[in-house]
């Protein structure tokens, strides 16, 4: 039954893929697909719930505005979400103003232990964020987005083998800065 529904998700992949996203049903067969991955890898560049909400929008909005150029080649339509949605990123992390550390003074022990799980979420997060650019966007795409090698390879201009050494280097890297 596993593999059965494999062969069915790449059918629907390269359905999507293969589709004109060009009309708005097919477009929106493409956001019920990618609207989640695409989420997933901008929550785990370090984005706040609501910012995370926030850039996959403007991923849609951007895909949406400049769906006519959209050919099905260089990884597809995935790699060319993803693509849009690293930009974003990029964009905002570029125009982000520091943000004031703010505090409410609740110590209550619920309070205490989601600080707790936040620090450790931002420790993985920074550990990652201190990697080179290649290394942390494969991490981020593989990990959070769920991306082969392959389709990495594509988003980052990469081939598949180097994009696999680029993520064993970086997993090495985290185990060592998360000792």
């Amino acid at each position: 039954m596993e593999i059965a529904t494999a062969v069915d998700e790449a059918g629907e992949d390269r359905a999507l893929d293969d589709a004109t996203i060009s009309d708005v049903d097919g477009f929106a067969r493409a956001y019920e697909r990618y609207r989640l991955p695409v989420y997933r890898y901008l929550r785990a560049r370090g984005a706040n719930d609501d910012d995370a909400l926030d850039l996959t929008a403007a991923t849609f909005e951007r895909a949406f505005a400049g769906r006519h150029a959209f050919r099905p080649r260089d990884g597809g339509l995935g790699a060319w979400l993803f693509r849009i949605a690293r930009n974003a990123a990029i964009d905002a992390h570029r125009r982000r103003r520091p943000d004031s550390l703010l505090t409410d003074g609740d110590d209550s022990g619920l309070a205490i232990a989601a600080d707790h799980a936040e620090r450790e979420r931002q420790e993985i997060v920074d550990a990652v964020s201190s990697l080179p650019d290649v290394q942390r966007d494969a991490i981020w795409l593989r990990y959070a987005s769920g991306l082969s090698a392959r389709e990495i390879g594509h988003v980052l201009g990469k081939s598949e083998g180097a994009i696999q050494k680029q993520i064993q280097r970086a997993l090495d890297a985290l185990r060592e800065a998360l000792k």
